[in-house]
């Protein structure tokens, strides 16, 4: 998601010709998945990657040949066997890759559809038409079933992060989760550390109580909530307007037998925590710094949000993704 933020933002503010590599395919094992992009300038690569540095320096020199010529080109790489010799053993790219080249005379059309869906937190799906003198022509849909062929791309709103309690151990979440890509956001009841200035990497700091500030939140299946507040009627009055919420990730700070009476007083009113509510919150990493429990927060949120385990990927029975 960052990757595809900063691409966005560089494309925008570049002044010269810039060149655009896009994985569309993938036969066999890839470092990288179909989505991965590299942007290009006359004098090298500027953002992203397509492999484990095998094949950049070709595509700068195929990048260069588009800027030339005008128009996107198709190439495909075969690094299966014997032929990953050619390009560098051990990238970890063994497989068939399709990359589209293409140049880029300002900020595409298709570009600004990703960036106005981003900031209305809607997900929209790309087509990229890869035959013949219609290679590289986009369209847009709402629907991923409305095209058959060519390149499919979805493209999500990035993970939303409210942190609920401002003291200082929010501070290695917020710069972390931002790291990430993802929109972060504030709230505590007490206006002295509420502050943008003690958050600058935040995107919006609230003062207010929880009933007052999460009222006025829209939460979807990709937004997080972690409770800090290290207050227990506070964290008790939020998990109150959360529990009902459409947030995809519910986390509670503290000890075991601490959010187990917050569970069972929300039972005895009639609300029951869901697999959302995690509590404690975070994975077990054996953290215990305010750096590494954000570590760990951070690593259970993508999990929960993107319906995965969190388990060592030596542990599973199939590979999640080919590498």
């Amino acid at each position: 998601m960052r990757e595809l933020q900063d691409i966005l933002g560089l494309v925008q503010e570049h002044p010269g010709p810039l060149a655009l590599a896009t994985l569309v395919g993938v036969e066999g094992a890839s470092y990288r998945r179909p989505g991965a992009r590299l942007l290009l300038g006359p004098d090298g690569p500027l953002r992203g990657s397509l492999s484990g540095g095998c094949l950049e320096g070709d595509i700068q020199a195929r990048a260069a040949e588009v800027l030339a010529a005008g128009h996107p080109r198709l190439m495909q790489y075969d690094l299966r066997g014997d032929a990953d010799l050619v390009w560098g053993s051990g990238s970890g790219c063994e497989g068939l890759l399709d990359i589209l080249v293409e140049p880029l005379p300002g900020f595409p059309e298709w570009m600004a559809w990703v960036e106005q869906a981003q900031k209305q937190r809607a997900s929209i799906t790309i087509h990229t038409d890869l035959s013949g003198e219609r290679l590289g022509r986009r369209s847009m849909s709402n629907q991923s079933g409305d095209f058959t062929s060519g390149f499919i791309e979805r493209f999500d709103p990035p993970p939303a992060l409210w942190i609920m309690g401002a003291s200082d151990d929010s501070r290695p979440l917020v710069r972390m989760a931002k790291e990430l890509g993802w929109f972060v956001g504030l709230q505590d009841h007490r206006p002295a550390f509420a502050r943008l200035e003690r958050f600058p990497d935040a995107d919006q700091v609230l003062a207010g109580h929880p009933a007052q500030v999460l009222r006025s939140l829209t939460l979807d299946s990709r937004s997080a909530v972690v409770l800090m507040t290290h207050n227990y009627a506070k964290d008790l009055e939020s998990l109150r307007l959360l529990l009902p919420s459409e947030a995809g990730y519910l986390g509670l700070m503290g000890s075991r037998a601490r959010g187990k009476k917050l569970v069972g007083e929300l039972a005895a009113e009639g609300l029951r925590p869901d697999h959302r509510l995690h509590t404690p919150v975070g994975l077990d990493l054996g953290a215990d710094t305010p750096e590494t429990i954000a570590l760990a927060i951070l690593a259970e949120i993508q999990a929960g949000l993107t319906g995965r385990s969190g388990q060592a990927l030596r542990n599973l029975s199939r590979p999640t993704r080919e590498s």
